[in-house]
């Protein structure tokens, strides 16, 4: 059945296939390391596209792959291969296994591996990332011979990684780089070896609404940047831009809607069999007290991503929440909830694993039992996240998008970590434990936002979550395709069903963004963006 979808789209390419390609003015490296069909389509996509600025694609691959080499053939008949196991080979291994023991040395926590870099690769972060991920575990206890040995083996494959990673840039001396996937190990070595190149290397990633992408752009200078974060250059424009209180409330009807019609993330189906309820019936089902002001404290995923993006505060997720909760408990004058994130329930059906709630297992290992004003609400819970909108006084999260969210509402965010939209003015940026510790036990003084703070934080909404999610116009990649019953096509693309299919402005804008040296990021018109009444 993956050569019938593969000859399909083959067929359905015809058209792209046939157009006359210009001089060549570059190579683009798409790192496919971690490729699924669905997402080797999207790429395919882009690659032929590039081929009509001047940018040919060289395609890597962990090894050969004929099903997506097929793919790609489709939509760029010019492509070229290159894969990673060719590379690793070319690298001794054993000079790396010394390095990283060396590197080891008499490290204790996390935190004295994180910020490990070799050549400027960013090998510590990369190889305790990994060895949390295979784990699915919040916190890595070095004491733990068997944790050790793991991560000792993940920074000697970061080390070869990074080798590989260097001999496959000198080689190929790609002008531009794609990642869907631009993290983990090995991936993440071939990103930092391009940026370390001077190659601009563009992520692309699933938006909040299914039926968009996300694109950003990367340079040495912005590479712990989260994806959804604005450049500095998008966002003084936003800033510049007319403002009326008609914006204002159309960004509020934006965050309601998205909510109420259940397509807010639900690629990873994090609105399944939730339910908007109203404040009383929230406060009653969570025993909440009336007479105090309520803080959420939206917990990550403990394992997912921990050290890609920015600086915290905290060594991990885990230990930001554990100690988190401490200084709830030292505060009774708040009622405080606990929210476990829903994509723990996406994540483990991805991975095939049973539903595990770590946040209440580190918790009650740290814990026991809690005191009767701090509430957890699972990750299965019926509530839907919008419910509590209306309850909370205060939000606490490191970096997660619902503190773009609160602040448009008037809901002040107290964060723990950079690299997203801290600093930008709309929310409280402790810069140390210590005064985090103050923040929070002067969490039931906070008082609401002010109506220049709401505005900054609509403003920022509006530019990260409406102008920067593009629709897929000419092309869907399907999160729920379930194509022929195949876990391999569970996810899927497809073109606009036509006649002769040919890439739409969708595409054709997108690769002229990419072939070009832009600082700003990749928008929607603003003037299509705007609300009707604003035109």
């Amino acid at each position: 059945m993956l050569e019938i979808d593969a000859l399909a789209w083959r067929r359905m390419l015809s058209g792209l296939r046939a157009e006359a390609r210009p001089a060549f003015r570059g190579r683009v490296l798409v790192c496919d390391l971690f490729t699924m069909i669905g997402t080797a389509k999207v790429e395919s996509l882009i690659a032929g596209c590039l081929s009509q600025e001047g940018l040919r694609s060289t395609v890597l691959l962990p090894r050969r792959e004929p099903i997506l080499e097929r793919l790609y053939r489709a939509a760029c008949p010019d492509v070229e291969f290159a894969y990673f196991n060719k590379y690793l080979a070319a690298v001794h291994r054993r000079p790396g296994e010394v390095e990283a023991e060396r590197l080891m040395g008499n490290a204790v926590t996390t935190a004295d591996l994180s910020g490990i870099e070799r050549a400027g690769v960013r090998i510590g972060r990369n190889a305790l990332s990994k060895v949390l991920r295979i784990r699915r575990e919040g916190r890595l206890d070095l004491s733990d011979q068997g944790v050790r040995s793991l991560v000792l083996g993940a920074l000697a494959d970061s080390i070869q990684a990074a080798d590989a990673a260097t001999m496959l840039i000198s080689e190929v001396k790609p002008a531009r780089a794609l990642f869907n996937e631009r993290g983990y190990t090995p991936a993440g070595e071939v990103f930092d070896a391009c940026l370390l190149s001077g190659c601009d290397s563009i992520q692309w990633f699933g938006a909040p609404r299914s039926d968009s992408l996300m694109y950003t752009r990367y340079r040495l200078a912005n590479r712990a940047m989260h994806p959804m974060a604005l450049s500095p250059a998008t966002w003084a424009k936003l800033k510049s831009l007319p403002w009326t209180e008609k914006n204002d409330q159309a960004v509020i009807e934006t965050i309601e809607a998205n909510y109420r019609d259940g397509g807010w993330y639900n690629r990873q189906k994090l609105q399944d069999g939730k339910k908007r309820l109203p404040a009383d019936e929230v406060r009653q089902l969570l025993s909440l007290d009336t007479a105090r002001k309520t803080a959420v404290i939206f917990a990550h995923i403990l394992y997912d991503a921990t050290f890609f993006y920015g600086e915290s505060l905290y060594d991990d997720y885990e230990q930001w929440l554990v100690e988190t909760v401490r200084l709830a408990i030292a505060n009774p004058r708040v009622n405080w909830i606990v929210k476990v994130h829903p994509v723990n329930v996406w994540r483990s059906q991805m991975d095939d694993a049973p539903l595990e709630q770590l946040e209440v297992q580190a918790l009650t290992q740290a814990f026991g039992k809690l005191p009767d004003h701090v509430k957890i609400m699972p990750a299965d819970t019926p509530i839907n996240t919008a419910s509590l909108f209306d309850v909370a006084d205060v939000g606490l999260t490191v970096r997660g998008t619902i503190g773009m969210e609160l602040p448009c509402l008037g809901i002040p965010v107290v964060t723990a970590g950079t690299g997203r939209y801290t600093g930008l003015g709309f929310t409280i940026d402790p810069g140390s434990r210590e005064e985090y510790a103050q923040v929070l036990s002067a969490l039931h003084l906070q008082p609401k936002l002010d109506s220049e703070t709401r505005s900054l934080a609509r403003r920022h909404y509006y530019g990260a979550l409406t102008l920067r999610p593009l629709p897929m116009r000419s092309f869907l990649l399907d999160f729920n395709a379930n194509t022929y019953g195949l876990k391999d096509l569970a996810q899927n693309t497809r073109t606009v069903p036509v006649r002769t299919w040919q890439p739409g402005e969708d595409l054709r804008t997108l690769a002229a963004w990419i072939a070009k040296d832009a600082v700003s990021d990749l928008l929607q018109d603003e003037q299509r963006a705007l609300p009707e009444n604003d035109r």
